[in-house]
């Protein structure tokens, strides 16, 4: 019997899963007494209209992971907050045991004004803060997903390009004296 239990144990691999849009807590809550699901979180402060208040978001939002074998990733998949399993060139994506260890690691070291989620909007004001484009500010035109379009205007004309919302800052509206 424990022969047949370590076996399927090996059998399980770490695989990542798209959820609903803010269902990733939901969804490990109710699926982490059937399988072993992973859902980092972090603490970070959230500026509301009245208040600052800490509360705890999903590191990687729209993302669960959980360590499955095959027939139980299918079972998974019935969950109603789980749309579909993350794919790597057509199979589903394996995630190292390594990463997801790395991953706890870091959310242990982290404290919460060390972390800063950011929703960006067309027309808001960023500047970029990594990469060969560093220090450039631009307007956003459009977001997708988890990269921007923007718009620079510099050498007075506008050069528009994509960049990983990663990437980018939020810049404070300049006020007119």
């Amino acid at each position: 019997m424990n022969d047949q239990k370590n076996k399927a144990d090996q059998n399980r691999i770490w695989r990542a899963f798209y959820t609903r849009p803010r269902h990733e807590k939901k969804a490990a809550d109710r699926l982490e007494d059937e399988f072993e699901v992973y859902c980092p979180v972090v603490e970070t402060r959230v500026q509301w209209s009245d208040r600052v208040k800490k509360v705890k978001k999903p590191l990687f939002t729209g993302y669960l992971f959980a360590r499955v074998n095959e027939k139980e990733r299918m079972i998974l998949l019935e969950d109603p907050s789980v749309s579909r399993t993350v794919t790597w060139l057509g199979k589903p994506a394996v995630i190292k045991d390594e990463e997801i260890r790395d991953i706890k690691i870091l959310l242990e070291e982290i404290k919460p004004d060390d972390v800063e989620i950011q929703t960006f909007e067309e027309g808001q004001r960023v500047r970029i803060d990594s990469g060969s484009l560093r220090e450039m500010e631009g307007i956003i035109v459009e977001v997708k997903g988890k990269k921007a379009r923007l718009r620079l205007e510099t050498m007075k004309c506008d050069v528009t390009f994509t960049v990983r919302t990663i990437q980018l800052k939020k810049v404070k509206q300049r006020t007119a004296p």
